[in-house]
């Protein structure tokens, strides 16, 4: 009993030290991203089995065993005080008052700290699944969502969010690990609109943010059945729907991307994007920069080799064929940066940066999987330039998709929620 409790004991110290790791070699990255993120998010659990781990050395007087436990508890604790800690940008984005310019009777129902053992999750909402909103053009086929609004009789805030998820524009569809989230959001009075969108290879790039535009439409012309008021809708996505939701919400109206089927207004009120690509030119060049050289060594390298399988696993290459491995952007958009430069530039939201773009919050880890966070920070600071009211918030130790690894206890997903909880009632 005492060598497994040693056992765990270690273990638990080695996993507190997982969210600080940054290796260089890509197979290495990609290996310990799931790792890394549910290490994150249990960092409250490991803590308290770290400190139980040092408690049982004390009792064995064994002083390897009471360090490490010291250790561990100590590194999980950092963790969770580094990503919950406060950082001025709303301050700094909207100035000294914002606190004072949410509305009283959302205050109480919002997050009172950015972290707490365990998420409350309201009761007071109703949920619509597979609502259609438009028809694909290219299939024919239904585009649905589900609709997470307050409970009948239950005041509302006006504000809509229509929410896109993420998944390499090939992958993923809604009601991936959002409920939480989105039940917070319904319990404050908001209403959710949490939709699908044409995927490749059915389609490309541009139709997809013509998807988001409709969602846009739908929610405009339906706005007073829902207690929306239509110039209160902002756009939440994560990763491709995070680049999606941008480029949507920097492009109102823009004929090369609005839907033909209607001239309507797209504008939207705010737009949050998680850890997003922002610079499709530069996606390219990165990914084939930093993974470009393994299908050439896929015959005689077993790293090569696993790597390759971690893409095919997130869908980002065909398991029949390897030497697409680097080309999902070439499927997605239709060429290369120097086949169709003006196609990356038109669906690169970085280019549409303007005085006129509304205001954005931009959510980022700086482990990111995908080297975003250049691009992120670039795009921040071209809206500042512009004067565009925008926040980014960069989570140190914390990767790709952290949001969506329980959200009911992890701290880094919970202080993203509170942020994101002020960021929409500034909105309404």
């Amino acid at each position: 009993m005492n060598t497994l409790f040693t056992v765990l004991t270690y273990l638990t110290a080695i996993n507190s030290v997982l969210p600080f790791l940054r290796p260089n070699h890509r197979l290495t990255v990609m290996v310990l991203w799931p790792f890394k993120l549910v290490a994150g998010a249990l960092s409250p659990l490991l803590v308290v089995m770290n400190i139980l781990g040092g408690l049982r050395g004390l009792c064995l007087r064994n002083g390897r065993l009471v360090g490490t436990g010291i250790a561990g508890a100590l590194l999980a604790g950092r963790f969770i005080h580094q990503v919950t800690r406060d950082h001025g940008g709303f301050t700094n984005a909207f100035g000294p008052d914002w606190r004072y310019r949410i509305p009283a009777n959302i205050k109480p129902l919002m997050l009172p700290r950015r972290w707490s053992p365990l998420m409350n999750i309201p009761e007071s909402y109703a949920w619509q699944p597979n609502i259609v909103y438009s028809q694909s053009p290219e299939t024919g086929e239904s585009l649905v969502a589900d609709i997470w609004q307050p409970r009948p009789g239950s005041q509302r805030t006006g504000l809509a969010v229509i929410y896109v998820h993420g998944g390499a524009w090939r992958l993923g569809e809604k009601d991936q690990g959002t409920r939480p989230f989105f039940k917070r959001l319904a319990g404050q009075g908001h209403v959710v609109m949490d939709i699908e969108y044409t995927i490749t290879p059915t389609t490309s790039l541009d139709v997809m943010v013509r998807d988001v535009k409709r969602a846009i439409l739908w929610m405009k012309k339906y706005a007073g059945h829902y207690g929306v008021s239509p110039d209160r809708i902002v756009l939440i996505g994560g990763s491709a729907g995070g680049h999606l939701s941008l480029l949507a919400a920097y492009t109102p109206n823009l004929q090369e991307l609005q839907p033909e089927e209607s001239d309507q207004d797209t504008s939207v009120r705010g737009i949050v994007a998680f850890y997003p690509p922002v610079d499709l030119r530069q996606l390219y060049e990165r990914t084939h920069e930093s993974y470009g050289h393994i299908t050439r060594e896929s015959q005689y390298s077993l790293s090569s080799r696993g790597t390759i399988l971690g893409f095919q696993l997130m869908g980002m290459a065909p398991r029949d064929d390897e030497d697409q491995l680097m080309e999902f952007l070439v499927h997605v958009i239709g060429g290369t940066p120097d086949d169709c430069p003006e196609t990356y530039r038109l669906l690169s939201p970085g280019t549409h940066v303007s005085p006129d773009c509304p205001p954005t919050l931009l959510i980022q880890g700086s482990d990111d999987i995908f080297q975003l966070e250049e691009g992120v920070r670039e795009l921040h600071q071209d809206l500042q330039r512009a004067g565009v009211k925008s926040l980014l918030i960069e989570y140190p130790h914390t990767g790709h998709a952290f949001d969506i690894i329980l959200p009911r206890v992890s701290p880094v997903a919970q202080s993203a929620i509170f942020e994101v909880e002020r960021f929409l009632a500034l909105m309404v």
